[in-house]
């Protein structure tokens, strides 16, 4: 039987999964409008309705990344729980199980980790605490690299658009025929944009955040309320955060776990 963690890992893949099309649908968008500059007649109309059909489903595949990304936060929760205090958590565990589909089923057991978590306290609340910890500290320093990048990608597409929209008004101006539709797909060039920013400041403040958890859990032994309150923002952060490329999740592994290692061995 697949394990919370494992059935956790294999949902939030598939998110992953669905965001790198939704990644794939945004570059349609913005491909369709940089090429609209230079085209004309039933060119133009074409590419316009191929930007808006994929901004659209672009827009339609977010909303089933969010829900598989909830679905794996609300199964990480329960896999720290019971890594934490040992609970029976059959009922609430049956109720998110009935939403895992056949093939993430399927695939749980390739990311099967007995040790995903590093702590063997045998004290249920120092458990939770360090589990919170090491998921706080890795989880900071990911979102941290995730927005240096969504800020560089941001930056590119900010100069690009600018060139392109400097290019297309001198066409415009010389081709009042297409103005509109012009127009319209220079606006729709901006969405892959406010995507990216919109990432940046999300990372950038559930960045901070999650330092600021960490700092509150390595202050002083906390009480069993204050703990279960840090425990919930700790839900509500990383719930309400864009999902970890996992080319970034690779490009920062080993050294996170070198990082991890000293930490612990202090």
């Amino acid at each position: 039987m697949a394990s919370i963690q494992s059935l956790s890992s294999a949902v939030l893949d598939n998110a992953k999964q669905y965001s790198k099309y939704e990644s794939f649908l945004h570059f349609i968008t913005f491909t369709c409008a940089a090429s609209s500059i230079f085209l004309n007649g039933n060119w133009l109309y074409l590419v316009a309705v191929i930007a808006l059909i994929s901004e659209f489903s672009s827009w339609l595949l977010s909303k089933s990344t969010s829900s598989k990304k909830s679905l794996g936060q609300e199964l990480i929760r329960l896999n720290i729980i019971q890594k934490s205090y040992g609970s029976d958590m059959s009922v609430d565990l049956a109720y998110l199980k009935s939403k895992v589909t056949k093939s993430e089923f399927n695939k749980a057991s390739s990311f099967e980790n007995s040790d995903y978590y590093a702590t063997d306290d045998l004290t249920p609340e120092v458990r939770l605490v360090e589990i919170i910890q090491e998921s706080c500290f890795w989880s900071q320093h990911l979102y941290q690299a995730c927005k240096q990048r969504a800020i560089t990608n941001s930056i590119l597409l900010s100069v690009l658009i600018i060139v392109l929209i400097i290019t297309g008004l001198s066409l415009i101006s010389s081709d009042a025929n297409y103005t509109l539709p012009r127009l319209a797909l220079l606006f729709l060039m901006f969405f892959p944009l406010w995507n990216g920013i919109d990432k940046a400041i999300s990372f950038g403040s559930a960045t901070s955040k999650l330092t600021s958890i960490d700092q509150q859990l390595s202050a002083s032994k906390c009480a069993f309320p204050h703990l279960l309150s840090l425990f919930a923002e700790y839900n509500v952060v990383t719930s309400n955060t864009p999902l970890i490329p996992q080319k970034v999740f690779d490009n920062e592994q080993d050294k996170l776990n070198l990082l991890w290692a000293e930490r612990v061995a202090k």
